[in-house]
Parts: C-alpha cells; sequence; structure tokens
C-alpha cells in the first residue's frame, strides 16, 4: 500500500527532485502515538524516523481535538523543529478511518524546489535564523473533510517562486494519500482488522530483533566522527 503511494506521488509530481531523485516519502502511522507501521520502498530511508516524529506531533498539537479530526481532513506541516528535516520538506498527513474509527495516520513528504526565504531553493549560507530559509508551517488543516481550503493554498503558493510546480508537486501528494485509503481500506475489507494488527505486531516484534542482533554484532568500544566546517555560515 505504500509503494503504491510512492508510485502515484513519483508519476504525478512536477518536479524531477521529487518524481525522478526520489526526495520523497510515503507511509503509514499507527493512530494513538504515530510511529511508524510501514514506509514505502521507493521513499528516502532518512524519513523513516523523521515522518513518525511528524506525525507524532501532529496527534500532540491536537490531542485535546482529536474528536474533531474528521475523515478526509489533510494537515500540512513543514516546521523542522516539530519532527521536520527543512522547511522545503513539505508533509501532509492525512487521518485515516476505519468503519467509522480513527485506525491509522497516512503521511507523506516532499522536497518542494522552493518556498519562499531569501534565496531561490532556500539553501544559502548567509542566512542565520530559520525565517530567512522560507515560510514555516505549523501542523494547519489544508483540507476539511476533503474540501480544500483554497485561501490557505493561495497563502502558501504566494511565497513560492515557482506556484505553477508547486500546486502540481501538492496535488501529487493529495492523491498518493488518496490513493493510500483506498487501497488500505480494500486490505483491511479483505483481511480483517484482527489479522492485520497481528502482522503489524510481528513485523515490529521482527524488526526489533533484527535491530538488537547489528547493534549486537558491533565490536565493543567508543565510536566518535568529526565533520569540519569552513566557516559557521554567519562569520567571515
Amino acid at each position: 500500500v505504500a509503494s503504491e503511494m510512492d508510485l502515484a506521488q513519483e508519476q504525478t509530481s512536477f518536479s524531477p527532485i521529487i518524481s525522478e531523485a526520489m526526495d520523497r516519502a510515503n507511509g503509514i502511522y499507527a493512530a494513538n502515538n504515530g510511529e511508524l507501521i510501514v514506509q514505502g520502498l521507493r521513499g528516502l530511508p532518512l524519513f523513516v524516523g523523521v515522518m513518525q516524529a511528524t506525525v507524532g506531533h501532529v496527534i500532540e498539537r491536537h490531542k485535546d481535538r482529536l474528536h474533531e479530526i474528521r475523515p478526509d481532513d489533510v494537515i500540512i506541516i513543514n516546521d523542522p523543529y516539530l519532527g521536520g528535516t527543512h522547511l522545503m520538506d513539505v508533509r501532509l498527513v492525512k487521518p485515516y478511518f476505519y468503519k467509522g474509527k480513527l485506525w491509522a495516520w497516512l503521511a507523506n513528504s516532499a522536497h518542494w524546489a522552493d518556498i519562499g526565504g531569501s534565496v531561490a531553493g532556500g539553501f544559502s549560507s548567509d542566512t542565520w535564523e530559520v525565517h530567512q530559509e522560507g515560510l514555516r508551517l505549523p501542523p494547519i488543516r489544508i483540507a476539511r473533510e476533503g474540501k480544500l481550503d483554497d485561501d490557505l493554498l493561495a497563502l502558501i503558493l504566494a511565497n513560492c517562486r515557482v506556484p505553477q510546480e508547486r500546486v502540481g508537486d501538492f496535488k501529487a501528494q493529495m492523491a498518493a494519500l488518496h490513493v493510500g485509503g483506498r487501497r488500505l481500506t480494500a486490505l483491511l475489507d479483505r483481511y480483517g482488522v484482527d489479522v492485520v494488527d497481528e502482522v503489524i505486531a510481528e513485523v515490529r516484534a521482527r524488526a526489533e530483533v533484527q535491530m538488537r542482533a547489528h547493534i549486537a554484532a558491533l565490536p565493543d568500544g567508543r565510536y566518535t566522527f568529526e565533520a569540519p566546517m569552513d566557516s559557521d555560515g554567519i562569520l567571515d
């Protein structure tokens, strides 16, 4: 299901960095805490840990208002301090309901080639605060029960240098979420919630065993790493 979400986003995105460089990811996350259930095979491995943190922050921000979340709501977020990477990685998070119950969250990420800021693309060694890098979005609903907030989208696009590309990338993300919801419903209809829940638990148990085995195989010792920088990006 998650890999089909990847494919839908890949085939419909406007930007080569998303469709060809594959700087994006799609996944399914636990309803109660946002922990990763699965990420698509065609997404960046980096997002395995990052996107579950994003979904977790979305849940935390709405913990007192989760009852207000409705099917086909979509939340947009790119705040790097709320489980993000940088402002150009824009994420969409969508609650997934099965038979009237919140069963999971669907989410994806896409590197937008520009989201404002002091320079095109958002990368500049002359900036010294996040506000110079682009438009910062906290978790806010860009769609409510399937109805897109055109005013909010217009505000976001007004801060992008090539809005025609950005709206194409945004719609590709929305389409991927739609594909994920449709395919996940078909999966649950076929096998039932209990069976799928058991599979998720088994996959997590096996993943823990594998990870512990990899860590145990490392020789005992202290490991350090250093990376030099030519400057701090602020002072000459």
